[in-house]
């Protein structure tokens, strides 16, 4: 039997419920609820309502004809230490290196292969400040296709699959240790009939923004729309 929130008619994971203490936690509303309450809640779909109408910051809601058109912002202010910082990066070491070859129009085998790493090291550079200065997430439902595209200035990295063999979603976090704190990640999964699982990464959304990205998509999904 599929339990569902009380509060949002959403449904609740196995994981999430805990038999002993009669309870059942809603992950899109970070409340526990009495099982009995989860029983015999009206589910979503079945509601005339929808959930969380005021967008948050940094997310744009399109409506369409045959579906919706999510986009989500992944620009920080980190840019600003970013841009400054990879263009003495890139600029010094790759110009160094390979600058001054092209300059005497001479080849440095030696020299060249010194400065793959510091290549690498500006092409992972000047994606990261792309994405802090322009990024986007796309999270799109066009002519039964579902697509997320995270990316920027034109350049994106796309999951798709089929409308009707989207399953569900969940939102999830991952916690990683520095030296001297924590900093937790949060992404939506959103779950295909094959196995496969679509990823939203949060790129350093708050909770909130991804929380509500997470209930707007699986209120679409119980929808069927």
């Amino acid at each position: 039997m599929e339990l569902h929130c009380p509060a949002c008619g959403l449904p609740i994971e196995t994981a999430d419920i805990a038999p002993a203490e009669g309870l059942a936690v809603c992950r899109f509303c970070e409340q526990p609820h009495p099982l009995a309450a989860c029983q015999t809640a009206v589910p979503f779909e079945q509601r005339n309502i929808l959930p969380d109408q005021a967008v948050p910051k940094g997310v744009k809601l399109e409506e369409t004809m045959d579906g919706f058109r999510l986009t989500l912002s992944t620009r920080g202010c980190i840019g600003f230490f970013l841009v400054p910082f990879t263009l003495f990066w890139a600029g010094g070491s790759l110009g160094g290196i390979y600058g001054t070859q092209i300059a005497k129009g001479q080849f440095n085998l030696m020299m060249s292969l010194f400065g793959l790493p510091f290549l690498a090291g500006s092409v992972f550079l000047i994606a990261l400040t792309a994405m802090a200065v322009a990024g986007r997430c796309i999270i799109e439902l066009a002519g039964g296709k579902f697509s997320i595209r995270l990316g920027a200035l034109g350049v994106y990295r796309t999951q798709s699959a089929a409308w009707a063999d989207v399953l569900s979603c969940r939102l999830t976090e991952a916690s990683r240790r520095g030296r001297n704190s924590y900093t937790t990640t949060y992404r939506v999964e959103v779950t295909v009939k094959d196995g496969k699982t679509l990823k939203v990464d949060g790129a350093g959304a708050e909770r909130a923004t991804v929380l509500w990205v997470s209930r707007f998509l699986a209120g679409r999904i119980r929808r069927g729309r």
